[in-house]
């Protein structure tokens, strides 16, 4: 039996449709698969970008508060020193406070002495029976000498002062220098770091 050749070449093109929607199909689904692929690889870079962001900014994070507690710990120990120096200048203030009023009080005695003396030679002479202007003389000469001693022991109290507005001055000096050094070693405020703002998420930024 003898085929028609127009069946023959309907069959044909029925057969090349069927192969070419089916190819058509095929190139689709890759597409697809290409697409989605694309998509999944494109998605794991954004998961990695966020997670290398996050680390990175936990480390800078934690970098941030190890140096602000280095400086809190510099300023605290500044401020301790800063009392010791305080201490010292107050303690050598005091001292020479003391010797001050130990002078003053030394000079007082002083004082007393020379007016007890000064009286006691001024009466030893009244009492000689001396007559005439060799009396004045004498007593003159007694008032002379006990000035003289007053203006010595004014002098010591007088040198006691300058002393010890010296050494409070060089105790001052020595104390400010002391702190100034002391400040210059203290830690200064640390720069907060840059942070990324893909790796934001669930980070506590400290103040």
């Amino acid at each position: 039996m003898c085929i028609p050749q127009a069946a023959i070449a309907g069959a044909s093109l029925a057969v090349s449709a069927v192969g070419t929607a089916a190819s058509i199909g095929m190139g689709f689904m890759s597409a697809q698969q290409q697409a989605a692929q694309a998509q999944a690889q494109v998605d794991m870079q954004h998961r990695q970008r966020i997670e290398q962001a996050t680390l990175s900014n936990q480390a800078a994070q934690a970098a941030y508060k190890g140096k602000i507690k280095a400086q809190q710990a510099s300023h605290l120990s500044f401020y301790k020193q800063l009392d010791n120096i305080n201490s010292g200048v107050n303690k050598s203030y005091v001292s020479e406070q003391i010797k001050f009023q130990e002078a003053q009080a030394k000079a007082a005695f002083k004082s007393q002495d020379i007016l007890r003396k000064s009286i006691g030679a001024q009466g030893r002479i009244l009492a000689s029976g001396a007559t005439g202007q060799s009396v004045g003389l004498l007593a003159l000469d007694a008032e002379r000498q006990a000035g003289f001693a007053q203006a010595q022991t004014n002098a010591s109290v007088d040198s006691a002062a300058i002393q010890g507005a010296i050494t409070q001055d060089i105790a001052f000096d020595q104390a400010q220098s002391s702190a100034n050094q002391a400040f210059s070693r203290t830690d200064v405020t640390p720069q907060a770091p840059v942070l990324d703002p893909y790796g934001m998420a669930g980070l506590n930024i400290p103040t």
